[in-house]
C-alpha cells in the first residue's frame, strides 16, 4: 500500500512534521520511498517497507537511549560508590538533579585539584613498589637475625616461614576496588 507523509507519520505515531524531518535525513533512495515530496509534489511512501524501516530506527534510537543510560548509571556508581541516591535527590527535577551533578563534578574536579583524589594509574605502581620494597626488607630480617645472634639459617627458619606467610597474607587481602574509570 502506498501512502502519503501525513498517513504515513500518523501510522508511526509522529507528526508529519516530525516525520518529515526524519524522512529528508534519509540517504539515497530506498526501496520503501517511492517518491520524496517536493514543492507541492507529495511524499509516496510504500507502508511495509517504511514501517520496517521505522520500526528499525526505533530500535537503534532505543538502543542507544539504554546504552546511555547505562553509561550514566556507571558514572553514577562510579562517583558515589554503592550508595543509593536519597529521596530528597529522587524528588529533585531534571534541571536539579543535572545542577548538583555538576556540582559535584565540579567538587571532585577541585579534591583532584587539591590533591585530595588521585588517579589509580598514579596510585597503583606507587602502592606496589612500596609492597615490593617491603617484602623485600622484611624476607632480610631473619637472615640479619641469625648473623646477630650467631645462630644457622635452619635456626632461623621458622621464623623466616612465619614472616613469609605474613608477607604474602598482606599481598594477597591488598586489593585495589575496580571501578573501571580509572579513579581511587
Amino acid at each position: 500500500m502506498i501512502v502519503n507523509i501525513d498517513e504515513f507519520s500518523e501510522l508511526c505515531g509522529v507528526t508529519s512534521e516530525t516525520m518529515r524531518g526524519y524522512v529528508r535525513a534519509v540517504d539515497g533512495t530506498p526501496a520503501w520511498l517511492i517518491e520524496r515530496g517536493d514543492k507541492g509534489r507529495p511524499y509516496r511512501i510504500d507502508t511495509e517497507g517504511g514501517l520496517a524501516w521505522w520500526k528499525a530506527l526505533r530500535d537503534e534510537g532505543q538502543q542507544a537511549e539504554a546504552d546511555r543510560q547505562a553509561q550514566l548509571q556507571q558514572l553514577r556508581l562510579d562517583i558515589l560508590g554503592d550508595q543509593a541516591e536519597s529521596e530528597d535527590m529522587m524528588a529533585l527535577s531534571g534541571k536539579a538533579r543535572k545542577e548538583e551533578y555538576s556540582a559535584t563534578m565540579e567538587r571532585i574536579k577541585l579534591r583532584r585539584i587539591m590533591g585530595e583524589l588521585v588517579e589509580t594509574g598514579d596510585l597503583v605502581p606507587l602502592l606496589s613498589h612500596a609492597a615490593v620494597e617491603a617484602r623485600r626488607r622484611l624476607q632480610m630480617v631473619p637472615g640479619e637475625y641469625a648473623a646477630q645472634m650467631g645462630l644457622t639459617p635452619e635456626d632461623v627458619k621458622p621464623l623466616r616461614d612465619l614472616i613469609e606467610k605474613a608477607v604474602n597474607g598482606f599481598v594477597e587481602s591488598f586489593a585495589l576496588p575496580r571501578s573501571g574509570n580509572g579513579n581511587a
